[in-house]
């Protein structure tokens, strides 16, 4: 999502967006590094749909109680 907004300012800048002038570049390139490092998207995916199903077959127990 940041590199989505990001990336959207940087064109509304248009070139500015990318110079020095501007912290655009700077946080584009943290953004870019944490996501690379924070691992990939199907990881995460995986995660929350194993959380999402353990959470919905505890709720299935407590109602078939």
């Amino acid at each position: 999502m940041a590199l989505k907004v990001l990336d959207q300012a940087i064109q509304v800048h248009c070139a500015a967006g990318i110079s020095s002038k501007t912290a655009l570049a700077h946080f584009w390139a943290n953004a870019w590094t944490l996501r690379m490092t924070d691992g990939p998207d199907e990881v995460h995916l995986g995660t929350i749909a194993k959380f999402e199903l353990r959470r919905a077959r505890n709720i299935s127990i407590m109602f078939a109680k």
